[in-house]
Formats: C-alpha cells, structure tokens, sequence
C-alpha cells in the first residue's frame, strides 16, 4: 500500500515538474527532465531500501516505504510552492492520510489477533458470531438452491 502510496506520489511530482517545464523549455528537454527524474528518484528509493535494511529483512519495509512516501510528499509540496501552476495539493495529503488509516488499522487488528491470554474484546466476538451465523444462512441457502436444481 505504501509503496503505490510512493508510485501515486511520484507521478504528482513528476506530472507538476513536467507542466511546470513544458512552460519554458522545448518537449525534447522536458523528456531528458523527466528520464532524469525518475531515474534519481528510483536510485534514491532503492538507497533507502539498502540503507534501512528492507533489502535484507522484508519486516523492514514497512518503515522504508512509509519514509519514502513522507519524503515524496515533503517534496511535491516544496516544489509545488513554487510551480506556476497550481496542482490540487489535497490529492497528495489524502493519499497518506489513506495509507496511514490504513496501515495503522491492520496493525492494530494484527496486534490484536496475535494476543494470547487476553480477554475477548466483546466488538470482535459479536462481529464474529455474525460473520459464522451470515455464512451459515448462505450455506443454507446454497445447499437448498442445489436441492431445487438436482429435483429439476
């Protein structure tokens, strides 16, 4: 998720440099731009993976994407101070705002369901016995649907 959280952000930078560019100089100087662009945004994101040990030790990706992403953002917002033209900066807040929600909530269920000898939080116990009571209605109503079907 952070990591298209990254990709989504890289595109916004590259997209706003790329309007900003194609204002003063000719397209052919615009590609060399953005060829070099992306190439030290790649080499910089794969230092950052190498250096924070990610490349070694996959439970580390998680905090190398989430620093590449926040420097991603740093970035499109310093530069976007000074494009002349004016982007949409709420897209790029709203895509890590996205992502953190996200991560911090499956982080949060994970450290919940790896517990031993905790007591039963009584919101995770009824949404489980509804979830076993919806499946078995389904199964129910499947199985009937088979009956009526096999007697046709």
């Amino acid at each position: 998720m952070w990591c298209c959280a990254s990709a989504y952000l890289s595109y916004f930078f590259a997209d706003c440099m790329m309007s900003r560019w194609l204002l003063n100089y000719t397209p052919p100087a615009v590609v060399i731009r953005l060829l070099t662009t992306n190439g030290l945004i790649a080499y910089i994101t794969s230092w950052v993976l190498y250096l924070s040990g990610a490349s070694s030790d996959p439970r580390l990706l998680l905090p190398a994407w989430i620093s590449i992403t926040t420097t991603l953002t740093f970035v499109y917002h310093a530069t976007q101070n000074h494009a002349t033209i004016k982007r949409e900066t709420a897209a790029s807040l709203l895509v890590v705002s996205v992502a953190s929600f996200l991560s911090m909530s499956s982080l949060l269920l994970q450290l919940h369901l790896t517990r031993e000898n905790e007591p039963e939080v009584p919101v995770f116990v009824i949404t489980r016995k509804l979830w076993d009571w919806a499946v078995a209605i389904f199964l129910r109503m499947r199985v009937a649907d088979n009956r009526i079907a096999g007697e046709l």
